[in-house]
């Protein structure tokens, strides 16, 4: 097992457990059937990637591009980038200056490409197969990649495409790499790193004290990825950020795309003050929930589910447990003697109309650290160190499996 996974991301993965189902990269595209041609294709790749600055027409952000980039052009909320890779196609690069969600941008750009592809050929795209889909880190940003192979028919004749994207979101800003032509794999993938790499932009202030980046794995079935930060306002109260995003391929053909974000607001001491939950599916807004307590004290929970007005008031005697709250329980709980602690949770992806009981269990007579939490419908089996953190967890609800396991961090949660 590799560090440790924060309790608050098990929370996070209901909005992807709970969405309608259908780390380690999905190579879900065989090649067994492609012309060998195609095959040999596939393996090419350019011998040395030597990154060059980009000429940026402001001072505010700067980046070094694979091959021999054209002067940036200014987009709508962002900056495009151009480039000779010497890999049958121009590689395209994108930094965006606005929050957007990771993995409908990633899924946006392929259908972009595939679609442009199609018209530059004066076709029509044919037989579809989603090749590849992957998630990590890269300089402390999350990053989904995902590459479709497809056929374009153009009259009697039939062309062979090969579409590859790879885009990083943190906060407001989205950076994202294209490329269309069969094979270049790995070289796109070191001129996607690299540009990542070099970028330079202003840091939003204040900075969290702490953040994670932790990968989810679907077993065979699709790649996502979790990014949580720690983050302390003017008024000393603690804010909590957490977003999801995953591609999972229903099939050869289809894909599935999952959003997620909660932002939560806590004391110091742990009590939770407000949250907010939103989440996309395909693109579309499924869910934005709100968690406030009115002016007479009680809690409301209201917003648009699944297309449909709700409010619901909550009992403010009711003191539902903030991520912060979590961790301090699950230390607690492995350093004393009791076997088992229940926690009362708003968790708007499981049932937004009422707090949930979240019960969290030692089970480390015989493995140190391990436990399991049962939250409504959903259980957990990981790992805690001595910081009340899970070191991996696996999570199961219906068919559905998921591995989680934390790749990277920055500062100290514990304060």
């Amino acid at each position: 097992m590799r560090d440790h996974i924060r309790l608050a991301l098990l929370i996070a993965l209901t909005t992807t457990l709970l969405a309608p189902s259908g780390t380690h990269a999905q190579e879900t595209g065989p090649m067994e059937d492609w012309p060998d041609w195609v095959k040999e294709a596939m393996e090419s790749e350019v011998r040395k990637v030597k990154f060059r600055t980009a000429r940026m027409p402001v001072d505010t952000i700067g980046a070094k591009m694979a091959g021999k980039p054209e002067p940036v052009q200014a987009i709508e909320d962002g900056w495009y980038f151009l480039s000779d890779l010497k890999a049958g196609s121009p590689l395209e690069c994108y930094i965006y200056t606005t929050a957007l969600d990771l993995a409908s941008l990633t899924n946006t750009l392929a259908e972009n490409n595939i679609a442009a592809v199609a018209r530059g050929a004066g076709g029509e795209i044919g037989v579809r197969n989603i090749h590849y889909t992957d998630a990590g880190v890269i300089d402390g940003l999350p990053y989904l990649a995902l590459e479709w192979i497809y056929t374009v028919g153009t009259g009697a004749q039939t062309q062979v495409g090969f579409t590859k994207i790879r885009a990083a979101v943190k906060g407001d800003i989205a950076f994202a790499c294209s490329h269309n032509y069969l094979g270049y794999r790995e070289t796109f993938a070191k001129a996607f790193s690299g540009f990542i790499e070099s970028v330079e932009y202003e840091i939003p202030t204040p900075a969290p004290y702490y953040e994670e980046i932790s990968l989810l794995d679907y077993r065979g079935s699709g790649n996502g990825v979790i990014y949580v930060s720690f983050t302390e306002d003017e008024d000393g109260d603690i804010k909590i950020a957490s977003t999801e995003a995953s591609l999972i391929p229903v099939d050869a053909s289809t894909l599935m795309t999952s959003d997620g974000i909660t932002i939560s607001y806590a004391t110091p001491d742990g009590e939770l003050i407000n949250s907010i939950s939103v989440a996309v599916q395909n693109g579309e807004i499924v869910s934005n929930l709100s968690l406030q307590r009115n002016d007479t004290g009680a809690w409301v929970s209201g917003g648009i589910l699944q297309g449909k007005e709700i409010e619901t008031e909550l009992d403010g005697a009711i003191a539902p447990a903030s991520e912060l709250r979590l961790l301090t329980t699950a230390r607690e709980l492995f350093a004393g003697s009791e076997t088992s602690v229940t926690l009362d949770m708003w968790v708007p992806a499981a049932d937004p109309t009422r707090f949930l009981q979240s019960t969290l269990t030692r089970d480390d007579a015989e493995v140190a650290g391990q436990g399991k939490i049962t939250l409504g419908p959903i259980s957990y089996l990981g790992h805690f160190d001595e910081n009340g953190n899970m070191t991996d967890a696996v999570v199961s609800i219906g068919p559905m499996t998921i591995d989680a396991e934390r790749i990277w961090s920055a500062g100290n949660l514990v304060k």
